[in-house]
């Protein structure tokens, strides 16, 4: 076998794995802020990323009792940085629904990178073991952030 061969074959390898990898997960209902080949955020990550931006923080906080759980997480981490930074006062009933949020076993799907795509349970994304997930994001959309 040529080394051009062996390349091409592991390129089509390396193409059925990343397909079969997404068959279990929900695009619409999928958190990654750096996903497939060119890095690029999510469906809700980009939804999210844009109400920040426009302040629409009451559209956030509404994704708190949404249907889609990728919009449910998105909510309760960009709510709570707002919270710290004095942004919003949040509620009981926000309270309330992060904390249903953070105790879910509902699925949402994730992807990281080119290859890395897979379920997990809402909790799961607050453990400690997951609190780098979103640190970066969270990081880059609040360094410059002004009440």
């Amino acid at each position: 076998m040529t080394a051009k061969t062996f390349f091409i074959a592991i390129l089509l390898f390396a193409q059925i794995g990343f397909v079969s990898g997404q068959d279990n997960v929900d695009t619409e209902e999928m958190v990654g802020f750096a996903c497939y080949f060119g890095g690029q955020p999510s469906k809700t990550v980009k939804k999210v990323t844009k109400k920040l931006k426009n302040r629409r923080y009451k559209a956030i906080k509404s994704m708190l009792t949404s249907d889609n759980n990728a919009e449910r997480y998105m909510a309760v981490i960009a709510l709570e940085k707002l919270h710290d930074l004095k942004a919003i006062k949040l509620y009981d009933i926000d309270y309330e629904n992060i904390d249903v949020i953070k105790n879910s076993n509902e699925l949402v799907s994730i992807c990281s990178g080119c290859s890395s795509f897979y379920k997990t349970e809402l909790h799961r994304l607050f453990e400690p073991d997951m609190k780098n997930f979103a640190s970066n994001w969270l990081n880059y959309n609040f360094k410059d952030f002004k009440k």
